[in-house]
């Protein structure tokens, strides 16, 4: 036991709509508009200080599966477990999330995006409680357990910040995304550009081609849509990209590790804690939206077993934003690109943000500012 474990006194799930400028386009259709759930936890640490946490994802519900009032009672039903959960450092809470997760009903990958904002909120408020930002504490010092508890025997004795920068980084490159309607030449001047796909294996090689002539470097993310592996093959072996994410649908066999180009699970990435079950991949994407403690020992996992391993966003606005890129700070990846589609396609959702961390919001020379406010997640 640690005298800054943490009893949830409260949390509180608020919701608001988020309206894109321009409609993001996936395999499975446009997104104009999604729902940002947050959630506002209220702790009690063991040696008596008490504090304020806050967690918020987009509820992509055309991603994630299942519809948004499912989501929304979710995230409901999870924030009012927590008070039950006991007092306990942020990554045991989170293991009782997971195993709620695992445990309901519907697409499992909805409930882990609705269980995203209560983990997160549990993280902030046990930092905001010391006084520290969360990725100094992530150590001995302060966690009960090591890594090999949640991960395996393998590692015993790691900690997370074994893996993390003691010095974050202070700018990002953007990592810009083109939805499957949107024309080639929208590549002119960028750096790095993530490429949706279709699975019309024709279609989607002269459209990698086209975009490859602008200069940029690509990721391609067919969100699921190859069914058939001649197909993909076929695309593997024609085209240049850093990385591919998750062309098969989730739940199907990984394509294979001796391909021409790395490709990562993302949608069919397992509980995070059953990773060395994942056979087929040559790495992961690592999200937030999915939680903090789920981002964490999944990243954890892929640096121990030097997997490729890159952070993507789910169009994050606001504080989830804010979130996603100090995390991406304190981190080291294969591709150090930085996902953040919200400036292109939902604006609006960073008003607040935008006064607050204006150097986060602001694309210059390829890049945007982390300012990490020093306590908390973000």
């Amino acid at each position: 036991m640690k005298p800054t474990d943490v009893r949830i006194v409260a949390a509180v799930p608020s919701f608001r709509p988020v309206p894109f400028a321009v409609p993001l386009t996936l395999s499975s259709g446009p997104i104009t508009g999604l729902t940002e759930a947050t959630v506002t936890v209220s702790v009690e640490a063991r040696n008596g200080r008490t504090a304020n946490g806050v967690g918020s994802v987009l509820l992509s519900h055309p991603w994630a599966g299942g519809t948004d009032d499912a989501m929304r009672a979710t995230v409901r039903s999870l924030a009012a477990t927590l008070p039950a959960f006991g007092t306990a450092d942020p990554l045991q809470h989170g293991a009782r999330l997971l195993d709620l997760v695992a445990r309901s009903a519907g697409p499992r990958l909805a409930a882990e995006v609705a269980a995203g904002p209560v983990d997160q909120a549990v993280h902030d408020a046990w930092a905001r409680a010391a006084g520290l930002s969360a990725y100094r504490m992530y150590t001995e010092q302060y966690l009960n357990a090591d890594l090999g508890s949640y991960l395996g025997p393998d590692f015993a004795g790691d900690w997370p910040d074994n893996q993390l920068s003691a010095t974050p980084a202070t700018t990002l490159p953007v990592q810009h995304v083109l939805g499957v309607a949107e024309p080639a030449a929208d590549a002119a001047g960028r750096r790095w550009i993530k490429l949706k796909l279709t699975g019309r294996v024709d279609a989607d090689i002269e459209r990698v081609r086209a975009v490859s002539a602008h200069g940029a470097r690509l990721a391609l993310d067919p969100n699921e849509a190859y069914t058939d592996p001649a197909d993909l093959a076929r695309l593997l072996h024609s085209v240049h990209a850093e990385y591919v994410e998750q062309p098969v649908p989730r739940g199907a066999p990984g394509p294979g590790t001796a391909g021409p180009l790395p490709v990562l699970a993302d949608e069919g990435l397992p509980d995070p804690r059953e990773l060395d079950t994942l056979t087929g991949w040559d790495g992961i994407v690592v999200k937030t939206c999915r939680g903090q403690s789920s981002a964490l020992l999944a990243y954890c996992w892929a640096r121990k077993r030097q997997r490729f391993v890159v952070q993507q966003d789910l169009t994050h606005v606001g504080p989830a934003l804010a979130h996603a890129a100090v995390f991406a700070a304190h981190c080291s990846y294969s591709v150090p690109a930085f996902e953040c589609n919200s400036l292109q396609y939902a604006p609006a959702g960073n008003a607040e943000l935008a006064v607050e961390r204006p150097g986060l919001v602001t694309e210059r020379d390829g890049r945007v500012e982390v300012s990490a406010s020093g306590v908390g997640i973000r």
